[in-house]
């Protein structure tokens, strides 16, 4: 089993909590991090190339339907309740 070093932080009101000095140069994170929600936990690792590639292969979501597309979609419904 990994050995790991805990450290308690307080949270402020608005959410935000400072990671220490010593882990921030230890893990060489300087401007972001990835926060990842494994089942009853949260891992937080420093965002790099990894991250950025993990986020450009997700299957892209299909476009939003243009505004004419939905008026038609919708029509014969509104036709219905007149």
């Amino acid at each position: 089993m990994n050995q790991a070093l805990t450290f308690c932080r307080p949270i402020s009101r608005r959410g935000q909590v400072v990671v220490p000095k010593d882990i921030r140069a230890y893990l060489g994170i300087r401007d972001e991090v990835v926060f990842a929600v494994c089942d009853d936990h949260v891992e937080i690792r420093p965002a790099g190339d990894h991250f950025l590639e993990q986020f450009l292969s997700l299957p892209r979501k299909a476009r939003s339907p243009s505004p004419a597309a939905l008026k038609s979609m919708l029509e014969p419904r509104h036709a219905n309740l007149r």
